[in-house]
This record gives C-alpha cells, structure tokens and sequence, in this order.
C-alpha cells in the first residue's frame, strides 16, 4: 500500500481545500495521514497528527514539531508528502532532511510572505524558501507573481502554475428571492439598501479597519449602506471597538464564523477585501462565481482575478482608497450594472478542472487532460 502525508497549518485548510484529493488517493488505496494542529473525524483520513505550528519562526515549539515530523515520516516510509503554508511547508521540508527513505516532496504555495521590493522580513522568508529548494521536488504556485518569483530564484526542482484548489460550484446554490429577503431583513438590511460584504479572518494583513474607516467615509454621502463582516480572529475585537467608537454600530453587522457563507453571497450587492497580501483568495473567487462585484486592493492573487473596471474595481489600501473605489461603484448605476454582468469566475478557477492540474503534479500517474 502506498502512503500520503499531507501537511498544513490547520485542521481547517485540509477540510476546505483537500478532500476531493484526498477522496481520489484513498479511491486507488492509498494510506492518507495528516500532519496539522487541529484533529479532525473525517473518515476518509486513517490518522491525523496534532502538530503544534508558531507563527515566531525562531519558537522551540517550531523546532519540536519539525521533531515530531521527522519521526513520523521515518517511521511510515511514506511515498509522496506535500505540505501547504509557509509554516507548515518550512517545517515538513526540514524534517525531510536526512531521512534514509526521502520521500517525493511537493510544495503547494497558497501565497509566498516575500515580494519583489520586501523588507528584513521579506528577505527572511525568502531565504527560508531557497534553504527549502533542494529539497522540494515539485513547487506549486498559484499567481503570476509568486510563479515569477519562483522561476527567477529556482525555489523548487520543478516549478507548477495552477489555477488554484478548485472552486466547487455546487457549493454556492441560486437563493430565491423570497431567502433573499428573509436573510437581508434578519440582518436589518432592506430591499433598498446595498449590502457590502466583507469575509475573511480578522487580521492585520486582511486590513479590516481600513474597510471601517473608508465606511464611515462612504456614510457621509450613501445613506442606505450596510457593511457585514463575517469571520472571526485575533483582531475582531478591535474592530468592534473601533466601529462603536465611531458610532456606526447600526451600520455594519458583525457575523463571526459562517458555515453557509453561499447564502451571504447570494444575498450581497459588493464583496470588499482590503488585504495587503493574498495567494490565491477563494472570498474573491466566490463572489464572481456569484457574479457579485468586487473592491479589492490591487495586490497579487486580487489582480489575477480582477481586470479593473471590467468585473470589479483595484484600489489601494487606505481608507482612502477604499472609499474611493466603493463611492465609484455606489455612485454609478451604469458601471455598477457593467460590473455585476461581467462578474464571473474563469472555468479554469473550478474543481473540475483545477483537481486534474494538480493531481498530475501529486500523481505521476495520473493522465486525465487538463483545460488550459
């Protein structure tokens, strides 16, 4: 029986993104393990590694799972691991090292931590990434950026473009307009307003408080406004803060975690997003599958996924700049109809098509054709 090891940062990321490749590897009789922090019950994984992951990459809790992970792959043998993140990919590709049965290494970059200008931090992840290369036998990346990046510093012995994880449409089912309603009105939004949704993990680089700041802008001069956050994290009590202090607590709407987030798409009029650094985002691939406008910052992943003014509007990260692009697209019907018919999601960005591109990189088995 040959064996998989799956590593990532989460629990979390394996249960959103890898089941229908999981699903494909157990199908051939495969043993699948996974490496996260976080267990899980899903019965297609035969066993799942609690790992302990710091985002302080100088942690002794680092050092001890790069341990942990050592002893597990020596004592499977296993044939093909791949890892995802920066953390949990840095940390998999050091305990390869050494091993008596290395096995077939796959990297997936959901977004790389360095850009082409970064600072001392920057810098620092890329030498991880180059410390990782000789170890890493196929490199999968997922903007043009990072590809970019990848090619110019020869990350990996072979480099991959895909067009991310896979959407799966039947994820995000047509409401009728009735639940359309129904859910609008539980929000307290009405059948005139324009909802704005934000989705994401409350963090500093998804740059939540600047889409409050450019909101209180936008109220001055749009009454029937209404902002809806949904997600949770480490920064979601500032922001609530924030929004009180600035007396807008009947404007914006605070959802935490959502299961169903199809229904929200369904049910908004704008998707936000004032990241300052993304992969791939599946926020801003859902919308446009639910052919939703989109404001986003124009950052790599944001821009392989927008063409600015056709099916959504790039801006900068200020508030400022976020205002901007929201007060253009408030303010003009004509544009806003133009975006909402030009808002879809390329095939290729789906999982029946995305899933064959990526497992010919895992499987070199595998031969099902590729839409290009």
């Amino acid at each position: 029986m040959k064996k998989l090891l799956i590593c990532a940062s989460r629990v979390s990321h394996i249960e959103n993104f890898h089941i229908p490749y999981i699903k494909y590897f157990k199908e051939k009789g495969w043993q699948v393990d996974i490496a996260v922090q976080g267990t899980t019950e899903d019965t297609l994984i035969d066993n799942c590694y609690d790992m302990r992951f710091t985002k302080n990459p100088l942690s002794p809790d680092n050092l001890h799972t790069v341990k942990l992970l050592k002893k597990i792959m020596s004592e499977n043998e296993y044939d093909t691991v791949y890892s995802n993140s920066t953390l949990a990919g840095a940390a998999a590709r050091l305990a390869v090292r050494g091993l008596k049965k290395r096995p077939y290494f796959v990297h997936i970059s959901h977004g790389y931590m360095f850009g082409k200008n970064g600072g001392l931090k920057s810098k620092m992840y890329l030498l991880a990434e180059k410390f990782s290369r000789n170890v890493t036998d196929s490199l999968v990346v997922m903007n043009r950026e990072d590809h970019s990046l990848a090619e110019k510093y020869k990350l990996g012995k072979e480099i991959y473009f895909i067009y991310g994880m896979g959407l799966v449409g039947e994820d995000l089912p047509r409401i009728s307009d009735e639940k359309r309603l129904a859910v609008r009105q539980s929000m307290g939004i009405s059948d005139g307003d324009k909802m704005i949704l934000c989705v994401g993990e409350f963090s500093d680089r998804k740059n939540q408080s600047s889409v409050i700041r450019a909101f209180e802008m936008l109220l001055k001069k749009h009454r029937n406004i209404k902002l809806v956050f949904a997600g949770d994290g480490k920064m979601l009590e500032t922001c609530r803060q924030l929004v009180h202090s600035l007396e807008l607590d009947t404007h914006i709407c605070f959802l935490g975690h959502i299961r169903d987030i199809a229904v929200l798409y369904r049910c908004s009029d704008i998707l936000v997003t004032a990241s300052k650094m993304e992969g791939l985002p599946f926020n801003v691939m859902e919308a446009l599958f639910c052919r939703v406008p989109v404001v986003a910052t124009n950052i790599k992943g944001h821009s392989d996924l927008i063409e600015n003014q056709k099916n959504g509007l790039l801006t900068g990260m200020s508030a400022e700049d976020i205002f901007s692009g929201l007060d253009m697209i408030l303010s003009d019907e004509k544009l806003y109809i133009s975006l909402k018919e030009n808002a879809f999601l390329d095939q290729r960005y789906l999982i029946e098509n995305a899933r064959p591109a990526l497992l010919r990189i895992l499987d070199k088995e595998y031969t099902e054709e590729v839409v290009t």
